[in-house]
């Protein structure tokens, strides 16, 4: 650890303070007629005069030398600099390349237990930038938890924690997971926890490692992991027993398999809700509820029952399928239509006026409709779509540039 000693606080020089600070004049008496001196012995050294002594006279009492306060001020200055660096930096300056290590130290590991259990810690996302995306529109991490035996799991008193020591802990609530569901927790600090809509755990997890343990209603770790650094949208997920590994093809809520990631990322056909309209560069049409024309999608529920759509999903990226959630309660009335504006400003507050969290972009997107497991019910691409365009989906299901419907 690098020291920062504290300077020492000596006394100056006098050959220094010598230098600025001259003795002061002796004030003189009237003059008298001088005494003869007898000669002195030449080999005793002359002594020097009464009241003086051997240093160099320094200035009268109550008076400090000249630049004594300022050099004073540099000493304390110095000192408090040396304090303030001991407890910024610990560990001594950081050499170029280790920064980021020293900023997030990765946490320290555990020895992993693998138990037999029917919950099993199953995938975890310290890096989330959209694949999930929770009710208030935010993409925390999170962490799932799988029931991988053959029969229901009541997962009350089940506990998540970053350590066996940890203040900070997510105890699961009164709820049956079934043989072969996954839940997921929200690993963002906040705390919500009672079973009655998503779960979030009151801490968070660090993309530079971290370390993740799962305990029984008996307080006895039955699952443990470290988990490596993870990149962007990267899922650390559990292949068997006593392995896991690093993919680019999440499934969350369901067991880690080649075929439920097909299944999320197919498209579900004959959806009675669909992509009916899309204008993306809009000055004139359909105002919001401040009368601001913003771009917008408009969905069309063509069977002839009401469509409840809340927890359902809007995109324009493909690979992140899940950009933006609708609210609960969100209802298209059979035969009926309801816009969506792509402004960015992210509002579910008002179920009539929603707002997405992105825009669309006039020079082409592919904008896609995912149900609540996340899989794609429709799909549109559009090209380049001109001011007050709109790309319209006709009776049989083909596309077209038109004008936008009122």
């Amino acid at each position: 650890m690098t020291q920062y000693n504290r300077p020492t606080q000596g006394r100056p020089s006098s050959s220094r303070f010598g230098s600025l600070e001259g003795e002061r004049p002796a004030q003189g008496r009237p003059s008298q007629p001088q005494r003869q001196q007898p000669p002195r012995r030449p080999s005793n050294p002359p002594r020097p005069s009464a009241g003086v002594s051997g240093r160099p006279a320094g200035p009268s009492s109550g008076t400090l030398p000249r630049g004594f306060v300022p050099l004073l001020g540099i000493c304390v200055l110095i000192i408090v600099a040396g304090l303030l660096l001991q407890r910024l930096m610990p560990n001594g300056f950081v050499l170029t390349g280790q920064k980021d290590k020293a900023e997030r130290p990765v946490a320290a590991q555990v020895s992993e237990i693998h138990g037999d259990g029917p919950i099993r810690l199953n995938e975890i996302m310290s890096a989330n930038g959209g694949v999930l995306v929770d009710d208030n529109g935010q993409t925390p991490d999170w962490v799932e938890v799988a029931n991988i035996s053959s029969r229901p799991v009541n997962l009350r008193g089940y506990v998540l924690a970053k350590n066996a020591k940890a203040g900070n802990v997510f105890v699961f609530p009164d709820m049956v997971l079934e043989a072969g569901q996954g839940v997921v927790v929200y690993a963002d600090s906040t705390l919500q926890d009672d079973g009655s809509g998503e779960l979030h755990a009151p801490f968070r997890l660090s993309s530079g490692g971290d370390v993740l343990m799962l305990f029984n209603d008996a307080d006895v770790a039955v699952d443990t992991v470290n988990i490596p650094a993870l990149s962007e949208n990267m899922a650390y997920m559990r292949v068997d027993r006593d392995h896991w590994t690093v993919s680019e093809q999440p499934t969350p809520s369901m067991l880690n398999t080649e075929e439920n990631y097909r299944t999320l990322t197919s498209v579900v056909q004959n959806s009675p809700v669909q992509l009916a309209e899309i204008v993306a560069s809009n000055t004139k049409n359909r105002p919001d509820e401040s009368g601001v024309f913003h771009d917008y999608v408009m969905l069309r529920n063509t069977s002839g029952d009401a469509v409840d759509i809340g927890g359902w999903y809007l995109s324009d990226t493909p690979r992140l399928p899940r950009l933006w959630k609708f609210p609960q309660g969100v209802v298209i009335p059979g035969g009926g239509t309801l816009v969506v504006y792509c402004s960015g400003l992210n509002r579910v507050e008002d179920p009539n006026h929603l707002h997405t969290s992105f825009r669309l972009s006039s020079e082409g997107e592919t904008v896609t409709l995912s149900n609540a497991q996340g899989q794609p019910v429709d799909s549109a691409t559009y090209d380049l779509l001109h001011t007050d365009e709109a790309y319209i989906r006709s009776g049989d299901g083909s596309w077209s540039v038109g004008t936008p419907t009122e």
